[in-house]
């Protein structure tokens, strides 16, 4: 059996910048969720991950209910 998709959503990377040089880098939306830090490849900076509105921990669940009701007539 394959990953829930919620377990595919934190694994999956998030495209950021870092704010103290700019640089491109990624970071797992499950490093966002469980708000921990990075370090930034080019620079060093330390970059703590705050997801203040906790929309990022919430976004998981949101797809797999919406996936779960589109799918729930298919199959009686």
């Amino acid at each position: 059996m394959g990953e829930s998709l919620t377990t595919q959503f934190l694994s999956a990377d998030l495209d950021t910048a870092c704010p103290a040089c700019g640089y491109l880098m990624w970071v797992r939306y499950s490093e966002v969720v469980a708000q921990t830090a990075v370090t930034c490849p080019c620079c060093y900076t330390h970059i703590w991950l705050i997801d203040e509105t906790g929309s990022a921990q919430n976004a998981g669940d949101a797809i797999q209910q919406q996936i779960t009701q589109a799918l729930k007539g298919l199959f009686r």
